[in-house]
């Protein structure tokens, strides 16, 4: 019974130890470098976002808008959250404010990242009442109430992980904010492009993020002190094709 009691300890500690190891730490980069890169989609079906009929509000929503899931325009593909996997050291997270906004019945961004230990601000710029309900691991993380044009609230993003965006007075909005505990993340801009910079130098597994195109992942990818690493990620299909 001792036995067992020791080897139970011994597994925790490990377990414990492990864990602690793969925290992101905080240290100089001094000589970091740049990774730079394009999500393509060269599929030979380019995916069409179907229109929506909004149910609620439609004098001021209207009576049809696109969902805004795939935006590929010559091959390019926005809204593509790049990263690198696994990275347990270097620059400390931005402190850059990640913002939310209701606007005509959408949320700007659709697609978006923040950083643990940065604020985030859910702003209304609509005539109408909005709620953002946000889920994280498939629970809620805040719902929040925005009754009148100009509100705002400001809260706290405690944790890492992908968070979903709804609203429950208008079901047909939804968005993403990509929460990271690490400075190395981007978004995809309208020419598929993304730019991490101060990375320190290594090698890399680098992981690209669509809300239906799915994941895709580099592997190998080596980052040199002072110079610009350049990758392209691929989609070939849409998810369910």
């Amino acid at each position: 019974m001792f036995k067992r009691a020791v080897l139970m300890l011994s597994f925790l500690f490990i377990v414990s130890m492990a864990s602690y190891s793969f925290a992101y730490q905080v240290r100089p980069v001094s000589n970091g470098g740049t990774i730079e890169g394009t999500v393509l989609f060269t599929g030979s079906h380019v995916p069409k976002d179907r229109m929506i009929h909004p149910t609620t509000n439609q004098n001021y929503c209207g009576e049809m808008m696109p969902m805004l899931t795939y935006l590929i325009k010559s091959g390019k593909v926005q809204n593509v959250v790049v990263f690198i996997k696994n990275i347990n050291s270097g620059a400390p997270v931005p402190r850059t404010p990640a913002k939310v906004d209701n606007y005509k019945c959408a949320f700007v961004p659709h697609v978006g990242i923040g950083f643990k230990g940065d604020s985030l601000t859910f702003k209304n710029s609509d005539p109408l009442f909005h709620n953002i309900h946000t889920y994280l691991n498939s629970s809620t993380y805040y719902n929040v109430g925005l009754p009148s044009k100009g509100m705002q609230v400001t809260k706290q993003l405690t944790e890492p992980g992908l968070i979903e965006l709804t609203c429950d007075a208008h079901p047909w909005m939804d968005g993403w904010l990509y929460v990271f505990d690490n400075p190395y993340a981007a978004v995809t801009n309208a020419k598929g492009q993304f730019v991490i910079r101060n990375v320190p130098p290594g090698v890399y597994t680098i992981e690209a993020w669509h809300e239906k195109l799915g994941r895709v992942d580099l592997e190998n990818i080596k980052v040199t002190g002072g110079a610009t690493t350049s990758v392209k990620f691929t989609y070939k299909k849409a998810k369910g094709r």
